[in-house]
């Protein structure tokens, strides 16, 4: 999409017939020799055609929703007067009918990442201590408090271990036993303790709750505790604290335990040069505005690209912010069992909301709103874009291990925190944080890179990584911004941080989709 010039309209393709103010616009002020009829403000939309109700509203080519009453040239468009109309009865029927052809390959990009004994790749140096339950889960707090005393002596003396870093959550009781949302909780758990970016790790349960750890990782895996003890790389060292004596026992023991043996196993971890095949890009949206579906998100879709030439995998997730613009990803899914499997998703998910009272269609937050988005079509569409123009060549469930190389889609909510926990479970090493209204977002164990949607979010921030308001300024391409996004994970895989890291902000939130007994 072509920019004008900042402080002034960015103009949409020609079967458009809406346009976006990069500033705020007075009544009779004019683009295209239509003039405003009333305010619109910065970000939002103005009808370049008169559009009649029950009409549709087109923005990227695309239809975003149906005007709800008679909207005249030059008529602000929003919440007021546009909604999904027909398209909350749409059915998604084409699949596989529009396959990308592959991309020309790129075969010399690497970083310089951690080998983990199963091969596969690592971009941090984490020691990671987690809980089974919530009963458990203030020992691993307890724990990290008193290594927070201790940071200045073991960075100074493990200079190549990243942190120590806790897995807590809320649950790991009260769920049914083995159900759906009880495994779910489990496999996120097994996959975040054994990601690659982990250098040693310890389990925390108090011993009688649901979520042992032997369910979770298999009674075979489970070693005591042992200050001084190293273990191998395919066990699970377990400490419970029924069996410990109490919170002090079990939190001496496992300071010990890191001290003795997980800091010095971690320090001898070294990076070495791994082809950006390696690589796993979870990709993710949070506080979206208008532009963000042009500017950033068209830019990491760039990016996104560029790494799926390398060889390695990049994916969307936020199922509720697919709706809408589910067609953009089953034609062009590989086969028809990866687009079915994407509208499974989606039909799941619409039944899951259900039991909340909830619909996908009421899914804008106020800042989507207030930064100029109108209905959740239009989101959807920004959302995708993240996903770039290759084939979708797989679909995976929440916290899935993602064992394909492509362009992918992960089942996941459109809340931050927990979407990016799954796609941090999944194996993704680097995630790349699209905005509009600015966000402060870090994740555990991996790099969140922000990218925000315009200049003036980027100026006010200081949180922001990448600047790709100069798209809708004209002073940039989406393609220079992407390949700037590209060098920039390239760069943070070789360990460079994120303004998250920097300052410590680490959130983890499992999905929880269980009914609680």
């Amino acid at each position: 999409m072509a920019g004008s010039k900042r402080n002034s309209m960015v103009l949409s393709p020609g079967s458009d017939n809406v346009v976006i103010a990069l500033r705020p616009f007075q009544e009779g002020e004019s683009i295209e020799g239509v003039s405003a009829s009333e305010p619109i403000r910065q970000y939002h939309k103005m009808a370049l055609t008169d559009i009649g109700q029950d009409q549709p509203v087109y923005k990227y080519g695309q239809i975003i929703g149906y005007a709800t009453e008679p909207i005249s040239a030059g008529s602000w468009i929003h919440t007021h007067n546009i909604g999904m109309g027909q398209l909350m009865e749409v059915d998604v029927t084409d699949i596989a009918t529009e396959i990308p052809e592959p991309l020309p390959a790129i075969e010399d990009r690497y970083f310089m990442g951690y080998r983990s004994p199963d091969g596969r790749a690592g971009t941090r140096n984490y020691i990671l201590i987690g809980s089974t339950v919530d009963c458990s889960a203030r020992v691993v707090q307890m724990v990290l408090d008193e290594f927070e005393r201790k940071k200045g002596d073991y960075t100074r003396r493990y200079p190549n271990v990243d942190g120590i870093v806790g897995l807590t959550h809320d649950s790991g009781c009260g769920l049914v036993t083995l159900s759906e949302g009880h495994k779910q909780q489990n496999r996120t758990i097994q996959n975040l303790m054994e990601h690659p970016n982990v250098g040693g790790r310890a389990i925390v349960q108090l011993g009688c709750e649901k979520g042992q750890a032997a369910v979770i990782f298999g009674e075979d895996r489970l070693v005591a505790v042992e200050g001084g003890v190293d273990h191998t790389e395919d066990t699970m060292p377990v400490i419970t604290i029924q069996e410990e004596g109490g919170t002090w026992n079990t939190v001496d023991r496992i300071v010990n335990y890191v001290e003795r043996t997980l800091l010095p196993r971690a320090n001898r971890r070294r990076r070495t040069l791994i082809p950006a095949s390696g690589l796993i890009l979870a990709t993710q949206c949070g506080g979206s505005n208008a532009n963000s579906g042009f500017t950033a998100n068209a830019a990491i879709g760039y990016a996104s690209d560029l790494l799926v030439r390398c060889g390695g995998a990049a994916f969307i997730g936020e199922t509720t912010e697919t709706f809408g613009a589910g067609h953009l990803l089953t034609r062009r899914a590989r086969t028809k069992e990866v687009g079915q499997a994407y509208l499974d998703f989606v039909s799941n998910y619409r039944t899951y909301l259900a039991r909340g009272e909830g619909t996908p269609e009421n899914n804008l937050a106020y800042g989507n709103m207030e930064g100029g988005l109108s209905t959740i079509a239009e989101k959807a569409l920004g959302s995708v874009a993240k996903g770039g123009t290759t084939a979708l060549n797989w679909a995976v469930d929440y916290a899935e291990q993602i064992t394909e190389k492509g362009f992918g889609f992960m089942n996941s909510p459109a809340f931050d925190p927990a979407s990016c926990t799954g796609q941090t479970a999944g194996g993704a090493q680097i995630g790349i944080f699209s905005t509009g209204a600015g966000s402060c977002f870090g994740g555990i164990l991996i790099p969140w890179m922000k990218i925000v949607s315009n200049s003036d979010t980027f100026e006010r921030l200081e949180d922001m990584e990448v600047n790709a308001g100069g798209i809708a300024e004209g002073v940039d391409s989406f393609e220079d911004v992407g390949r700037l996004i590209f060098e920039y994970t390239l760069a943070m895989a070789s360990g460079a941080k994120t303004y998250s890291e920097k300052i410590g902000y680490s959130v983890v939130n499992i999905w929880d989709k269980g009914v609680v007994t």
